[in-house]
């Protein structure tokens, strides 16, 4: 199988419209994150984070438009209720870079994070991987904490990418239809810290 390129040429509507379907799937489904992540009593020390959308993230721009197309916002309500009080400001936002129009390689991430009490890591990632047999583990980047990967629908014509991460008081998710898991990865470390802010005391 040829392997999957890091972008894709988009210039029909009908492409557009697939996607937009898909990833409303997929998030919808990304809800169920909760069920994997473990609580530890009493909690691991470490640094206070603040989790942000900022409006640009080097070369991605936030659309607001493929928020509302893939109701992001609704997942969003969602992962704070299935939460049971442990998340608190919960954000998510979309981003693209490139120009499909020009003939430029486009690339889409969507994000959704926040605030997460009494964190155990590790045994979330290990559950992550339980729920996704092929998900792998990846590096979690300079803020530290444990990462996983895994692409959903391999081998199919619309394979949707996943990365999560979680650390001691926060998580993190981002899901791409324009990469695959190892590119992701690798973006899911360059964008963190635009998203993941440590707080000073």
């Amino acid at each position: 199988r040829a392997k999957r390129g890091t972008g894709r040429r988009r210039g029909r509507s009908n492409d557009h419209r697939l996607w937009l379907a898909l990833l409303g799937v997929i998030l919808a489904a990304g809800a169920a994150i909760f069920g994997i992540i473990k609580f530890e009593f009493p909690s691991h020390g470490g640094p206070v984070h603040s989790m942000v959308t900022p409006a640009r993230i080097g070369g991605y721009v936030r659309t607001v438009n493929l928020e509302k197309q893939t109701h992001l916002a609704q997942l969003r309500a969602e992962v704070i209720t299935m939460s049971s009080g442990h998340a608190s400001s919960v954000v998510s936002a979309a981003y693209e870079s490139g120009n499909s129009a020009a003939g430029a390689t486009e690339q889409i991430i969507m994000f959704i994070g926040g605030h997460l009490a009494n964190a155990a890591p590790s045994s979330s990632i290990a559950s992550f991987i339980q729920k996704f047999p092929a998900a792998v583990v990846v590096p979690a980047g300079s803020l530290g904490g444990q990462a996983a990967c895994v692409e959903n629908g391999a081998g199919t014509s619309n394979p949707v990418s996943m990365c999560v991460w979680f650390d001691n008081d926060s998580f993190g998710e981002i899901v791409s239809p324009t990469m695959n898991a190892n590119a992701l990865s690798t973006v899911m470390r360059t964008v963190r810290p635009s998203f993941e802010l440590v707080v000073t005391k």
